[in-house]
């Protein structure tokens, strides 16, 4: 028999132990009656959901996001309390990777209400939370323990557009930090922005710069390319999804580009844009139509940065507020709202395209959806 040496034991026990877990936790804001975070496992080599059972009850959300580096949970929520009084807050879950339970470990007013969006910075000392509802933005610090501290940072934001319903006044939608920490981009939907705040080391945000999107156009959320300084911003009411370069050292974002999310033989009545996502190579956009009810697929062009599309996935229900893709970029799933379903699609890594695996998980009203590895 064939002895293995030490060496090629040790680069086989290397590569097992850094392959992503074949099942991911998944957690599903549920703002229905009652209001609770959902969770259930995702099989990522066939797309199968487990059972799904309430992890948190009583908790009014519908965005969370996790830590980067630790099992922490946070929910941007609406709380209860009297006339006048601002309900928005933050709150925090320890996340047991091994049962999948969530453990709340802390809550922070926002100081403003209509809680929307929520993300941390990719190093894990500040979060975000946008207020569409509100009148701004507010940075929440973050300990190196990820516990919510009281501090907070708020900006007002300002201006309106051209959409007499919709855009009367500011609606901060989405919120994402740079690469480096730096930046806090905002998308908001009242005043056609997406908003430019610096960052210090304390989690303070201040003003730095905007871009004009379309007059009417209606900026819901941003993300960022994973390895680029390169924002998406998907736009809400003229369902276009556009192309933006931040320059680190200045804080400007140019417009590369921006294309339609719809088909060119559809009216584009009664539909407007919800989410977008980034494929983990960089190599595909995604982006989900609500009224047309598909996912827009492109491909991205490493040297121009430019979208290419590639196909409309119809998302197998009404009304998808919510895509999202695991940290692997096997599984791709699409929460419909209206239709109070979850359809989990496989990823084509050379193409990008979407490929149902035939799996549905039946929720009431999902809103958002968090991935956690599986311990």
């Amino acid at each position: 028999m064939k002895l293995i040496s030490s060496a090629a034991f040790a680069l086989i026990t290397l590569l097992t132990s850094s392959l992503p877990a074949a099942e991911q936790w998944i957690y599903i804001a549920s703002p229905a009656k009652p209001p609770v975070i959902y969770r259930a496992s995702l099989d990522l080599e066939t797309g199968k959901f487990g059972e799904l059972e309430v992890a948190a009850d009583d908790v009014q959300t519908g965005f969370m996001d996790a830590h980067p580096t630790l099992p922490i949970l946070y929910a941007a929520t609406s709380e209860k309390g009297g006339k006048g009084i601002p309900n928005g807050g933050v709150r925090a879950y320890q996340i047991n990777r091994k049962t999948g339970s969530l453990e709340p470990s802390g809550l922070v007013s926002t100081h403003d209400s209509g809680t929307t969006h929520i993300e941390v910075s990719p190093q894990g000392k500040a979060l975000a939370v946008c207020h569409y509802g509100g009148e701004g933005t507010t940075a929440i610090r973050l300990n190196q323990a990820g516990e919510l501290q009281p501090q907070v940072s708020q900006i007002k934001h300002q201006g309106s557009s051209v959409d007499p319903k919709r855009q009367t006044k500011p609606h901060p939608h989405g919120v994402a930090f740079s690469h480096n920490g730096k930046y806090l981009l905002v998308a908001d939907l009242g005043n056609d922005h997406v908003e430019v705040f610096a960052v210090d080391n304390n989690a303070g945000i201040k003003e730095h710069s905007y871009w004009t999107a379309a007059p009417g156009a209606g900026p819901r959320h941003v993300t960022f390319h994973p390895k680029k300084d390169i924002v998406y911003s998907i736009n809400e009411l003229d369902s276009t999804i556009s192309v933006l370069s931040l320059n680190t050292k200045s804080g400007e974002l140019t417009e590369v580009q921006t294309v339609q999310t719809l088909p060119k033989d559809y009216d584009g009545k009664g539909n407007t844009t919800a989410e977008i996502v980034v494929h983990p190579s960089g190599n595909f956009v995604y982006g989900s139509n609500r009224g047309h009810n598909s996912t827009a697929v492109y491909s991205v062009d490493d040297k121009t940065n430019k979208l290419t599309l590639i196909e409309h996935e119809p998302t197998q229900g009404d009304h998808p507020r919510f895509v999202g893709m695991d940290p692997t970029g096997s599984i791709y799933l699409a929460a419909n709202m209206n239709s109070n379903n979850i359809v989990s699609f496989r990823v084509n890594q050379k193409t990008g395209k979407l490929e149902p695996t035939g799996n549905t998980l039946e929720v009431s009203r999902p809103m958002c959806v968090v991935f956690i590895e599986k311990k």
